[in-house]
């Protein structure tokens, strides 16, 4: 008995956050820096602007849930009204549907065995970990630096045209105006970060040599991992070589596994697990995940600060005037 063809998924041509798509991806066979292994997505059906959080547990994605939903409605001054997911016991606790149904939203889910249902977030997980795979294949990073890999990532994926959208970026449809995409670089490439004054002598050296690893949300600069002293370093002053991935010493490559092609979890139809003391998302990359410990006068061109910050969405950074040496290629699996 062959099953009938799958009708085509919902108009597009829906309101800002009229109804949004989510998906949770993981374990992951890798855990980030800082101990994630899963990683939640929210999708606006209207702008296709994708949003992406890091999660520890399942049980971490309502709080993910509360955190997107404040964020954008803050954004677009307009009230989320649906929720499309596939049912997963993280999105079936007693404390998700409660708080759903006293803010007024309509929850979708897909049947079992029907992914197709919830296609939009599934596929965009899908495609986020082939995408991962690749950039860490050809920058050299062990696995474990995925976190910082995904929220880059998808901050230049919303600045991309999509078909969905007549070849409007997501990012336009969401905000309204054309991104600013001076800033961007090709991500793993090799980087020479200025090193403050106070920081150095007179006889050191004013940069030293980093891997480029993202956009840290709330600088107006580029984050950068120092594979000798193992530090993440935010700075805005910076000369990009993106000729060149340099990793890290070939003692630590790791063969880099699939992030996409993950087993199938049982769809459970409930999950009461209670939620407390959950520490606020968290931006992947700070001096607590790589020793040493950060220096005690922190300053821009030092570690990150310790405060734990919602993965993504992120607002474009400012225009930053480009100090690089050479010509800049578009990074190809971005």
């Amino acid at each position: 008995m062959h099953s009938h063809p799958f009708p085509s998924s919902l108009n597009h041509n829906r309101s800002p956050l009229e109804l949004v798509h989510s998906d949770l991806h993981g374990p992951l066979p890798v855990a980030s820096h800082s101990g994630y292994k899963y990683w939640i997505t929210f999708i606006d059906n209207a702008t296709r602007f994708r949003a992406v959080y890091l999660l520890k547990a399942k049980s971490e994605a309502f709080e993910a849930f509360k955190v997107y939903k404040s964020w954008a409605e803050t954004q677009l001054g307009v009230k989320l009204r649906a929720l499309q997911d596939d049912k997963g016991g993280e999105y079936m606790s007693k404390a998700f549907i409660s708080f759903t149904e006293l803010a007024g939203i309509e929850r979708r889910h897909s049947t079992r065995n029907r992914p197709q249902q919830n296609g939009i977030a599934e596929r965009a997980n899908r495609t986020m970990g082939e995408r991962i795979t690749a950039m860490l294949s050809e920058s050299r990073l062990p696995p474990s630096f995925w976190g910082e890999c995904i929220s880059s990532m998808v901050h230049v994926w919303n600045m991309l045209p999509t078909a969905s959208l007549s070849s409007t970026t997501p990012f336009q449809a969401f905000y309204k105006r054309k991104p600013d995409v001076s800033h961007l670089r090709v991500w793993g490439c090799t980087s020479y970060v200025h090193v403050q004054r106070d920081k150095r002598n007179s006889l050191q050296p004013h940069y030293e040599k980093c891997v480029f690893i993202g956009y840290p949300a709330g600088y107006k600069g580029w984050k950068f991992y120092n594979p000798v002293t193992k530090r993440t370093v935010i700075s805005e002053r910076a000369d990009f070589d993106e000729r060149y991935f340099p990793g890290t010493s070939k003692a630590q490559l790791e063969a880099v596994p699939s992030f996409a092609c993950l087993p199938e979890s049982p769809q459970t139809p409930n999950d009461t697990s209670s939620y407390s003391g959950l520490p606020p998302l968290q931006d992947e990359g700070g001096d607590n995940h790589f020793p040493p410990a950060r220096p005690k006068t922190p300053t821009l061109s030092a570690s990150v600060p310790p405060e734990e910050k919602p993965v993504l969405p992120l607002p474009p950074l400012p225009l930053i005037p480009p100090r690089y040496k050479y010509m800049r290629t578009l990074c190809t699996t971005c």
